[in-house]
């Protein structure tokens, strides 16, 4: 297809995303919440029928002391399992006081936010998870998007809208196969699908290197759920040129296979590991979506955003490693058990991690094992 039939392709394509009704669409034309019963949207914007909100707030897996020697950080662990329940009541009073403690640490520049990304406070603070009210301004400041350059890319992001990308048709193929339970994104060519459409459209035209693949729809669907289209667009941006994500979709993806490389090398003395090589099954099968979309198709929401948020700021890929350890090591006892089909099976699906505390804590603990390693 030459210049002129893109360019034309293109319009056609803006066509549909602009004429898209906006009947039961809310939030200036940005949410679908036809047939949807606000009960069954947690507090993310994802529709679950199965009452997620009243199962989210109880939580299973092995207790943190049990990683804990009396002379330090251990990797032995028995097989007793905690079960520890919070209120919704508790969880909103513990969200409010986090949100005290990150507007006393906020510096107010200009029209935004920024944060000390050297303060010790600020990373304990991290791990303990951004405010959801915060997370934007949060994310901003660990990557370095300031006015000037939100500002800068906005310009850009117009410049691009205004002319074709070669991407364009698998983009708009992807678009509706991402983040569908979400009031945002489940109207066709309406809605969160039209952002989406239009900020990976002008992404792949601005990384004409990498162009587009298909996991960058999940990290534009999540960066949508925080920012404008601009600034999402923007972020996108500065998550590959700033946070690694330009090795990991390098074009032949060299540098994702070198960070799997490391993950298995990470995982040999580990039981989990041992288990893997045994049943036959190397990163490479199951880590690559969790890499490539930052654990969007491997943990809930709620998780993932706190795996992006100590990611953002650290800037480290060893933080997905770690991530990704902690994952496995919540999985170990039945991949020890597992057939291959079986393993495969869960290391398909999303794992529902009911102590996302827990779960950050052992991940910054597996990080800073990585570190000294």
């Amino acid at each position: 297809m030459d210049e002129r039939q893109q360019q034309q392709a293109y319009l056609l394509l803006l066509e549909k995303y602009n004429a898209a009704p906006e009947h039961a669409l809310l939030a200036g034309g940005i949410e679908d919440w036809e047939g949807v019963v606000p009960d069954n949207v947690d507090r993310y914007g994802f529709v679950d029928t199965k009452q997620q909100q009243q199962e989210q707030y109880r939580y299973r897996h092995r207790p943190l002391r049990s990683l804990l020697g009396s002379k330090g950080i251990t990797r032995t662990a028995p097989a007793a399992v905690r079960t520890r329940t919070i209120s919704p009541d508790e969880e909103v009073r513990r969200e409010r006081k986090r949100e005290s403690k990150w507007t006393a640490m906020a510096v107010r520049s200009n029209s935004s936010f920024t944060f000390d990304i050297r303060s010790l406070k600020l990373r304990s603070r991290t791990v303990k998870g951004v405010p959801d009210a915060w997370r934007a301004a949060a994310w901003a400041s660990f990557v370095g998007l300031d006015s000037r350059t939100n500002n800068s890319m906005s310009r850009l992001y117009s410049e691009y809208l205004s002319r074709a990308s070669p991407a364009d048709s698998q983009v708009d193929l992807d678009v509706p196969r991402t983040a569908g339970k979400h009031v945002m994104f489940s109207a066709r060519y309406g809605g969160g699908q039209r952002l989406l459409f239009r900020v990976l459209h002008a992404f792949s035209l601005h990384r004409a290197d990498v162009g587009y693949v298909q996991g960058m729809a999940a990290l534009g669907a999540t960066l949508l759920c925080y920012f404008d289209e601009s600034t999402a667009f923007a972020m996108l941006v500065l998550l590959f040129d700033k946070r690694h994500m330009d090795v990991l979709y390098a074009h032949g993806f060299g540098g994702l296979v070198a960070a799997l490389d490391d993950l298995s090398t990470a995982l040999e003395k580990r039981r989990v590991g041992k288990a893997l090589v045994k049943l036959g099954i190397e990163p490479m099968v199951y880590a690559t979506k969790w890499y490539l979309t930052l654990f969007n198709y491997a943990v809930p929401f709620a998780t993932q955003v706190r795996i992006w948020d100590l990611f953002l700021l650290i800037g480290d890929l060893k933080v997905l490693h770690a991530a990704a350890i902690a994952l496995l090591d919540a999985m170990g006892d039945d991949l020890a058990v597992d057939d291959f089909e079986s393993a495969m099976t869960r290391l398909s699906r999303v794992v529902e991690i009911k102590d996302v505390d827990l779960y950050m804590k052992i991940v910054e603990y597996e990080y800073n094992t990585l570190l000294q390693d």
